[in-house]
């Protein structure tokens, strides 16, 4: 197999969000989408890739539900680069209702649930470009 096609599906340490400045600066001008098992924050970054950050609070559960479900986010982020908007900062924070239904759920309903908010972004900023 190539390698070059494989880089594609990689994460790599740039496009980690992990700089206080940046994910304050999401938290502070970026626009949010909810769902029921997600929030999403997102900011223009001027960059030609998108960065992730993940929160998943102490409520959520016991730290190795946490650390799965980071794991999950991280690898539905690299797997679907290419679905996911370019040049944005992005901060993914789950919510309650997800915990309560993480034992029932699997990887593909976790994934398809934050791929479901990656359209809406897409969507939302589609319409703020056409103004």
């Amino acid at each position: 197999m190539e390698t070059h096609s494989l880089k594609r599906y990689t994460f790599r340490k740039r496009e980690r969000l992990r700089l206080r400045r940046d994910i304050s600066l999401v938290f502070r001008y970026g626009k949010a989408i909810q769902s029921e098992e997600f929030v999403v924050l997102y900011r223009k970054n001027g960059l030609d890739y998108s960065r992730l950050a993940i929160i998943v609070k102490r409520k959520f559960g016991k730290a190795n539900r946490r650390n799965k479900l980071r794991r999950w986010i991280r690898e539905c982020f690299r797997l679907n680069k290419d679905s996911i908007p370019k040049g944005f900062d992005i901060i993914v924070i789950a919510r309650k209702a997800l915990s309560e239904k993480f034992e029932k759920s699997n990887y593909e309903v976790v994934c398809k649930a934050l791929l479901g908010n990656f359209e809406r972004l897409i969507d939302a900023e589609s319409n703020t470009g056409n103004h």
